[in-house]
């Protein structure tokens, strides 16, 4: 019975995982009859409304500084606190407040190109704190959002104990700029007013998409018949929550992220027949699991003896270009990112601190390795070029002469073997064989520094 429910707990681990979030016939067996007979798709689940007020109020306070206030929402366990740059720009003193209790809170970080800025208030300062995970996948036009924060207008004449709700959709994600640099803007319809500023975006399953900046101003210009005054309504600004997930690797800050798709919660559709083909089907699985994995091994302990580890439960074996059958069997797992710590170190801050794996398994005999790349929930993606087109996936098998791409730097397949087989090689100038793309263009929407205000958008959409 241990092994059956082993082998679910993979099987709906693996279902969980699915790029697709749905019921694909290329689900191994038990995921797939589990799939069907549930009629469902395993993704993240829309929450009602009263859910959402009790997963997303306990991560929003109140920040207070000499010059006003705006809003922000916990990251994490240990007290960090997100909000925008220019909410606690220069203030002497930060205060946090949820529901009756009030904090001190202290500036870890701020990006003035992003917008953004992390706080941390003590251990115990505001107890009822609950973080929210990151939704670090690109948003679709129309999906369902909400803005939650304290805007100033009701503030004036109401009580700022809990946060308000404001509903609206997502228009797109455009490329543009807060006055340095480029990044990711998400335009949506979402009232937000001044005090709103740093609070989040959520959508439909309680995850943070963005956070909050600003709205477009009012605009006045030269007409034939006099000045023409535009006040746009409904076109709103945050920060894509991707970018301050990238910060947030290269400050070793934890949070929780997910990539899944924000869906309907699947109709409960178990009966009683299926469930006895359930239990069926759960007890061959598991009996042809354990015959694949115990068979197999003690043959091979038997031929090769024990296979010698390293401290970290891989195959001392170390492949190269040079050497595409290596003798020696065992599994190697070469992690890909920007980060010090790992096999590979990718030089572009497209990606991420740990981004990807490459699973080599060296069979030890006549047969050839096998190559399989899969992203570590990275926020810009890994791609794999074939039919002419780059391809994103999560795992995929593939092949030393095959290109792939993590964020935007490009490299061959052979050409990380040959890097990770010698560790101490540095990343030279860029080759025909290895390349970064250059950052997007800036421009597509500016915020004015003196007002806050967001002027209108004159970028395209990307």
């Amino acid at each position: 019975m241990g092994g059956a429910m082993l082998a679910l707990s993979v099987e709906l681990w693996a279902a969980r995982r699915s790029p697709i979030g749905r019921c694909r016939l290329t689900l191994p067996p038990l995921s797939a009859l589990l799939c069907f007979a549930s009629g469902g798709a395993w993704a993240a689940t829309i929450l009602d409304d009263a859910t959402m007020r009790e997963r997303v109020a306990p991560a929003i306070v109140l920040l207070v500084v000499e010059e006003g206030f705006g809003s922000g929402f916990a990251l994490n366990s240990e007290g960090h606190i997100v909000t925008n740059q220019h909410v606690v720009a220069g203030s002497l003193g930060i205060l946090a407040r949820q529901g009756g209790r009030s904090a001190p809170a202290e500036v870890v970080w701020s990006s003035k190109r992003l917008d953004l800025a992390v706080l941390r208030v003590r251990a115990g300062g505001l107890p009822g704190l609950r973080p929210l995970p990151l939704a670090i996948a690109r948003p679709a036009p129309l999906l369902d959002v909400v803005a939650v924060g304290f805007p100033g207008a009701a503030n004036a004449v109401t009580a700022a104990s809990a946060p308000s709700y404001n509903e609206g959709n997502v228009g797109r994600v455009v490329t543009g700029t807060w006055g340095s640099g480029a990044l990711r803007i998400i335009q949506h319809s979402a009232d937000i007013n001044p005090g709103n500023s740093g609070g989040p975006l959520i959508d439909a399953c309680g995850r943070v998409i963005g956070v909050n900046t600003g709205g477009a101003s009012v605009s006045v210009s030269r007409a034939p018949g006099g000045p023409r005054i535009e006040a746009p309504s409904g076109v709103f600004w945050a920060s894509f929550s991707g970018e301050l997930a990238d910060a947030l690797d290269g400050l070793a800050i934890p949070y929780s992220a997910s990539a899944d798709a924000c869906e309907a919660a699947p109709a409960a559709m178990l009966n009683w027949p299926a469930m006895t083909l359930l239990a069926v089907a759960l007890a061959i699985g598991a009996a042809l699991a354990a015959f694949r994995r115990n068979v197999p091994l003690a043959v091979a302990r038997v031929r090769d003896g024990v296979l010698p580890r390293s401290r970290r439960g891989d195959s001392d074996e170390r492949p190269s270009a040079g050497t595409p059958n290596p003798p020696s069997p065992g599994v190697r797992r070469i992690r890909i990112g920007r980060g010090r710590a790992m096999d590979v170190t990718i030089p572009s801050a497209k990606a991420s601190r740990h981004h990807a794996e490459l699973v080599v398994t060296l069979p030890g005999d006549t047969r050839q390795a096998a190559y399989v790349l899969k992203d570590r929930n990275s926020t810009n993606g890994t791609r794999v070029f074939r039919d002419g087109a780059w391809q994103r996936i999560r795992s995929a098998a593939v092949h030393p002469a095959e290109r792939v791409r993590f964020g935007d730097y490009e490299i061959a397949v052979a050409e990380l073997l040959r890097r990770a087989a010698s560790p101490g090689a540095a990343f030279g100038p860029t080759t025909a064989g290895e390349r970064s793309r250059p950052d997007p263009p800036s421009g597509a929407v500016k915020r004015n520094p003196g007002t806050g205000e967001v002027v209108r958008d004159v970028g395209d959409e990307t």
